[in-house]
């Protein structure tokens, strides 16, 4: 039976690290909000205005220097507000595990969730795959998602940090190697994932009402407004309906 929960203090988690301009202009958006929450704040200019090799690494280093149990994402190219961000809020405090506002690029979960599922894959290398990939790891551990774009954002610029012209070639090889998907009714997972010791020093202690909050992979709200330009499909619409399975619960059964 879930349990709702109740949010007073998250963290918000900006991921530009080139443009003050942007971060200042994020956090205005945002003021309204700590009328109704305690908003802390964890900006990467300040932390760590560099390329991340992944961002996989990216995410995991601001899990890892967040001090609060519930943290939100934000892209420097999305454009939110404090009103979406409380909604982002209130689907967390009934259930869903991850809520994507505009894909990876705009979402909300809390550390029980990376307790559970483990932390980001970063052998996905640059971008690419590791938005599939998390979305593939809830469906396995069949725990809701809510997946939108109902946020916007800014295909026009890039941020001079991001590697030019990449594209998801590099990760490519490990997400064809990670997840066997020849199967009309099964996703086997075929790579286990990988252990970030280093990050697991700043996760601290499971939180089982969190836990034992959250909704199935069955309850989720999937695909909701991914008919804008350039928005590609969900990523929830590759597993299409198939169960995701370890290598090892199923390799009897397989060739």
């Amino acid at each position: 039976m879930n349990t709702d929960l109740k949010i007073n203090d998250i963290t918000i988690c900006l991921h530009c690290g080139s443009d003050r301009n942007i971060v200042n202009k994020q956090i205005e958006a945002h003021k309204p909000l700590e009328n109704k929450i305690k908003v802390n704040w964890n900006n990467r200019i300040d932390r760590y205005p560099k390329a991340y090799p992944s961002y996989s690494q990216l995410m995991n280093h601001s899990i890892a220097s967040c001090n609060t149990e519930w943290m939100i994402f934000i892209n420097d190219r999305t454009t939110c507000n404090a009103e979406q961000t409380l909604k982002i809020i209130n689907l967390l405090e009934t259930g869903f595990a991850c809520v994507f506002l505009y894909n990876v690029g705009y979402m909300g979960f809390s550390k029980e969730l990376v307790r559970t599922i483990g932390w980001w894959d970063e052998r996905y290398l640059l971008g690419g795959w590791e938005d599939r990939d998390w979305v593939y790891r809830l469906s396995q551990a069949n725990l809701a998602l809510y997946e939108s774009q109902e946020a916007h954002y800014d295909y026009s610029w890039k941020s001079p940090l991001q590697v030019i012209g990449h594209n998801c070639r590099l990760s490519q090889p490990h997400w064809d190697s990670k997840w066997e998907q020849k199967y009309s009714d099964a996703i086997v997972k075929k790579v286990e994932e990988e252990k970030y010791e280093h990050w697991d020093l700043f996760l601290g202690e499971t939180k089982e009402n969190i836990k034992n909050s959250w909704k199935s992979w069955g309850e989720s709200i999937l695909g909701i407004d991914f008919d804008k330009p350039n928005s590609g499909a969900a990523g929830s619409s590759f597993i299409k309906n198939r169960k995701v399975y370890n290598l090892e619960d199923v390799k009897d059964k397989i060739k």
